[in-house]
């Protein structure tokens, strides 16, 4: 089985934490905050938990549900854009959505920007601490 790993936002200190533990059934976690270094307990309600997708980026830093990715076409050079990483339900699977071209593509999956060497992935920051990056399309 796969070693799930998750990390959550904080939404009233605004900052992540490093998930520790998870009780789905009560709906807490435990969480070390990355700013203050404090363990706490948190419940669902004050946090926004995110997933890791399995992959890595150019920099070798892990992928998370709510990241914010550049993706650069090495066959253009210049030619960059960023991507959000979301879970889709419906298709049981990470997806990325385009969120800076002007373009109505639908979201796809996430291992389309691995599947080939077309791509430079880098994270950029979070939905959470970095919306400004993404504008409405959270």
């Amino acid at each position: 089985m796969a070693n799930l790993k998750y990390r959550a936002w904080d939404k009233e200190l605004q900052t992540m934490l490093d998930v520790s533990l998870i009780d789905f059934k009560k709906r807490v976690l435990v969480g070390e905050h990355w700013r203050f270094g404090e363990t706490n307990f948190m419940s669902f309600d004050e946090i926004k938990l995110m997933q890791s997708t399995g992959r890595k980026d150019t920099s070798e830093n892990e992928i998370f549900a709510g990241d914010i990715l550049k993706v650069t076409d090495k066959n253009e050079g210049k030619d960059s854009w960023f991507e959000v990483v979301s879970y889709n339900e419906e298709k049981a699977m990470f997806v990325t959505d385009e969120v800076n071209k002007n373009s109505n593509i639908p979201a796809a999956p996430l291992y389309s920007l691995f599947d080939t060497d077309l791509f430079i992935v880098e994270i950029v920051g979070n939905i959470y601490k970095n919306s400004e990056l993404v504008g409405d399309k959270q």
